[in-house]
């Protein structure tokens, strides 16, 4: 990795989990920082990096989505962080793919651990059509406290590019 590709400290979960339903346990991720060179990205495990459009603002809006109270009871919040990202190519994914990732974030019982999952999902550069790329990472029981520390410091490094009215 080139020195211009090294991350600054940004957003970062870590959990362990199981990707798919009887796999071995592993440690799967989600990040949201940039690089050296100002570029945004999102990484999780399994897809790798991938720009994160919108860049400074798509980041800042993340963090905040991410620190809003929940509410006591139920509830279920989603936020679309990549819209429809052209991929290059990996073995995970074709060339031409168009990426989309979701977060979902919610409580199923009052009382009850929130859940926060990472939703996959790709649509074909010819025939648009839609797939699941891989299976949901799933985070349960989140790590609250954890997010909230991840999360402010993403808005922190974000208040550094941003005009005041937008942090």
């Amino acid at each position: 990795m080139d020195t211009i590709d090294t991350p600054v400290p940004g957003f970062r979960l870590d959990w362990r989990g199981n990707h798919y339903s009887g796999t071995p346990v592993d440690d799967l991720w989600l990040a949201v920082f940039k690089t050296l060179d100002g570029v945004w990205w999102f990484d999780a495990y399994f897809i790798g990096r991938v720009p994160l459009r919108g860049g400074v603002a798509r980041a800042a809006a993340f963090a905040r989505w991410l620190l809003a109270a929940p509410p006591d009871g139920p509830y279920e919040t989603e936020f679309v962080l990549v819209r429809g990202e052209p991929q290059a190519g990996t073995r995970q994914i074709a060339e031409g793919t168009l990426l989309t990732v979701e977060l979902l974030m919610g409580r199923e019982q009052p009382g009850g651990p929130e859940f926060l999952q990472v939703l996959l999902f790709g649509e074909t550069p010819v025939r648009h059509l839609a797939f699941e790329v891989c299976a949901p990472l799933d985070c349960q029981p989140m790590p609250r406290a954890e997010l909230e520390r991840a999360a402010t410091g993403l808005l922190t490094i974000c208040a550094e590019e941003l005009p005041e009215a937008d942090v």
